[in-house]
C-alpha cells in the first residue's frame, strides 16, 4: 500500500493512520518519504499558520475526515489538516521537534484571543477542536494538557443521553477520543460504549483512506 499521495495531504495522513490502527508494519522508506513530504509542506504557501502543513488544491475540494465526514470550509481544511500533520509527525517521528512545539504554542496563543471558547478548551468548531486535542496530546506540549482537559470536561456537559454528544460528529469524536491518552477521554468512551459497539457491528473493514471509522471504533473499544 502506498503512503505518500502527492496530490493530497489528507490522503497521505489517512494512509499513515490506516497503518497505525490496523497494526501492520509499513515499509520505513515509504513512511520517511511521506513524512519528509509533509515537512516540506510546512513551508509551502496555503498553510494555516507557522509550522502547519499546507493542504493541496485537491484537498480544498475533496478532503474528508478519515471517518468519512465532510470538512465544510477552506479554513477548516487548512486548520484541521495542519493539526493532523503535527499529530503524524509527533507519532511517527519526534514530538519534541521545535517546529511542532512552536506551531502548537502559536495555535494556543491564537485560541486564547477567543477567551470564552479557550476557557472551554475549544477553538474554531468541535471538529477542529478534536484535531487540536490530538495534536496537543501527541506533542506532549506541557501547556496543552490543561487545554485538552478543559475541552473534554466541556464535552462531558454536552451528553445527549443517547450515548453521543450534542454538536459533535459521533464517528470523528470517538475516533479522536480513542487516540487521546487521558483518563477523561476514557470516561467519555465508557459513556458511549454501547453505541460504539452497535455502530462497530454494522460496519465492514475497508482499505478506503476515508473509511477508517471501524478501525477507530475498534481502537475505542479497547479502551473501555
Amino acid at each position: 500500500m502506498l503512503i505518500l499521495n502527492h496530490g493530497s495531504l489528507a490522503l497521505t495522513l489517512w494512509n499513515l493512520e490506516h497503518f497505525r490502527l490496523n497494526g501492520s508494519k509499513p515499509n520505513q522508506e515509504k513512511v520517511d518519504e511521506a513524512l519528509n513530504w509533509i515537512v516540506k509542506r510546512q513551508k509551502d504557501p496555503g498553510r494555516f499558520g507557522l509550522g502547519f502543513a499546507a493542504p493541496t488544491e485537491k484537498d480544498y475540494v475533496l478532503a474528508k475526515l478519515p471517518t468519512g465526514e465532510n470538512i465544510h470550509s477552506r479554513a477548516g481544511t487548512a486548520h484541521l489538516l495542519g493539526e493532523e500533520a503535527f499529530w503524524a509527525l509527533s507519532k511517527w517521528r519526534d514530538p519534541n521537534k521545535h517546529s511542532i512545539q512552536e506551531g502548537l504554542t502559536g495555535m494556543l496563543g491564537r485560541a486564547s484571543h477567543f477567551r470564552a471558547a479557550f476557557d472551554r478548551g475549544h477553538y474554531c468548531c468541535t471538529t477542529c477542536s478534536l484535531s487540536l486535542w490530538r495534536a496537543l496530546i501527541a506533542s506532549k506540549l506541557p501547556i496543552g494538557e490543561s487545554f485538552v482537559k478543559r475541552g473534554i470536561k466541556t464535552m462531558n456537559l454536552s451528553h445527549d443521553n443517547k450515548s453521543g454528544w450534542r454538536g459533535f460528529q459521533f464517528g470523528w469524536t470517538v475516533y479522536s477520543l480513542a487516540s487521546l491518552e487521558h483518563p477523561l477521554a476514557d470516561r467519555e468512551l465508557q459513556y458511549a460504549a454501547g453505541r460504539i459497539e452497535r455502530a462497530h457491528r454494522r460496519l465492514r473493514k475497508s482499505n478506503d483512506p476515508y473509511g477508517l471509522r471501524k478501525l477507530g471504533y475498534e481502537s475505542a473499544l479497547k479502551r473501555v
